[in-house]
């Protein structure tokens, strides 16, 4: 397969006119959501950290840290703010792989503010790294249950891809690039319910930056690193080969269209989704309340027991891989918000002794030909001896439940009043509503930056 060549082929060709209207609708879409999330991010204590070391290494300011109030240099901006736009665990989706894409965008509003690009040139760049990304981790539908984590696995390609467009490389540095990121390409699932998976988001960005400005400069590696034997696909996926039909593709039906993205209504683990969605909606069809319910039960792949591992939560971060917990606060507060994952509400007692009569159970006969799709039962028993039953195989913000735009705008105003004002909050969605206009997006960076909430 001459993977590489593909990639670089596809990004040195695309061009903004020859996009598909669908395609930039939802790239800004995705822009919305992310940007939005990172600044709700940006005051997590991970992305305070992250941002902290950038501060006492007092790099070129030419990039915005995204809500907290200063600049540094391109690659430190792109470890903050992929870190930010993770920290919640709220950024969209994609069909496969959890939120491989989340590094994309931190990487490109950061490089893209430090060469003073325009809002078209950072769209075209975006749906260069999320098809790059996208394919990848279609390619590796078979595997996709392993224990690498979407974001450094197959995400820093689409970051470094999207970086390799910015900086108008040719197709050979483009190869150069992808080459540098097969050895960037890393994070293991063992991380979850900790601050290092959102680091994994973080690291992607800035590999994507570094991997796309060493190739500038004349670095070398590979042109094969990508689909070699003893590159990333025959190291890391020697037992489950890639799907050649897909990765010959590049281009041709981008996945910005034919997939999209799935947008998080809630900000806590996506596999926990369906459930939840599924708690909501026998809770207020048939007026629930916790008093009146001996268990909750939730039927779910093995996949998604493998991966939600936390029964009672320590800290504010496992609350978010818990289904006890999560389903538990479903039924009390009739909604789950970003204010629930901290250290003291994981803690409430009243919401603790819900979640013990809370069972998760790998379900065998739980399948589905969707490689989209994540089957799950909820039943809800009562102590008067009935019982409500919900299945569903799509969460809510898919493509088979859409949110509204609405429910988008609401989103994106309850994560940036957590790091803007209000104002800056409306300017910021105006621009970002508007990007394709924009003639430099150090305008739209200027007010994600924020005022120095994070000392």
């Amino acid at each position: 397969m001459n993977v590489t060549a593909k990639i670089a082929q596809f990004t040195t060709g695309l061009r903004y006119e020859d996009i598909p209207p669908q395609a930039i609708a939802t790239a800004k879409v995705a822009m919305l959501d992310c940007l939005g999330v990172a600044l709700a991010g940006s005051q997590d204590e991970a992305a305070a950290i992250c941002g902290q070391i950038a501060r006492q290494e007092e790099a070129k300011a030419e990039a915005s840290v995204i809500g907290q109030g200063f600049k540094t240099s391109a690659l430190h901006a792109a470890l903050v703010n992929g870190t930010a736009a993770h920290a919640l665990d709220y950024d969209h989706s994609f069909t496969l792989m959890g939120q491989p894409t989340s590094p994309i965008i931190p990487a490109i509003v950061s490089l893209g503010e430090a060469l003073g690009m325009s809002g078209r040139r950072l769209l075209e760049a975006y749906v260069v790294g999320f098809e790059v990304t996208g394919k990848l981790a279609l390619s590796l539908k078979g595997a996709s249950e392993d224990g690498w984590h979407g974001p450094t696995i197959v995400g820093v390609f689409g970051a470094t891809a999207a970086c390799a467009k910015l900086l108008q490389l040719n197709a050979a540095q483009v190869e150069m690039a992808m080459g540098i990121a097969s050895s960037m390409a890393g994070g293991v699932v063992a991380n979850f319910g900790t601050m290092t998976k959102p680091l994994h988001s973080g690291l992607a960005a800035r590999n994507g930056v570094l991997a796309a400005k060493l190739a500038q400069g004349g670095f070398t590696a590979n042109a094969k690193a990508l689909e070699s034997d003893g590159g990333f696909l025959g190291m890391f996926y020697a037992r489950s080969k890639a799907d050649p039909k897909v990765l010959e593709d590049f281009g041709k039906n981008l996945a910005l269209v034919t997939d999209g993205i799935k947008i998080k209504p809630y900000a806590c683990g996506g596999l926990t989704h369906v459930a939840i969605d599924g708690v909501l909606e026998l809770r207020a069809k048939h007026g629930l309340t916790a008093d009146m319910i001996e268990t909750i039960e939730a039927d779910v792949l093995k996949h998604v027991a493998e991966r939600i591992v936390f029964k009672v939560p320590q800290t504010g971060v496992q609350g978010k891989f818990c289904m006890n917990y999560l389903l538990a606060r479903a039924i009390i507060d009739g909604r789950i918000g970003v204010e629930v994952f901290s250290e003291e509400a994981v803690r409430d007692a009243n919401i603790l002794k819900l979640a013990e009569r809370v069972v998760m159970r790998a379900d065998p006969s739980l399948k589905t030909d969707d490689p989209g799709g994540r089957p799950c039962r909820v039943t809800i028993r009562l102590k008067n001896g009935q019982s409500y039953t919900r299945y569903a195989e799509h969460a809510k913000g898919s493509a088979a439940l859409p949110l509204s735009d609405a429910e988008l705008k609401a989103k994106f105003t309850e994560c940036a009043r957590i790091a803007l004002s209000n104002e800056a909050g409306e300017r910021a969605w105006a621009l970002i509503e508007t990007m394709e206009q924009l003639e430099d997006v150090r305008s739209l960076a200027e007010v994600l930056r924020g005022e120095a909430a994070i000392k």
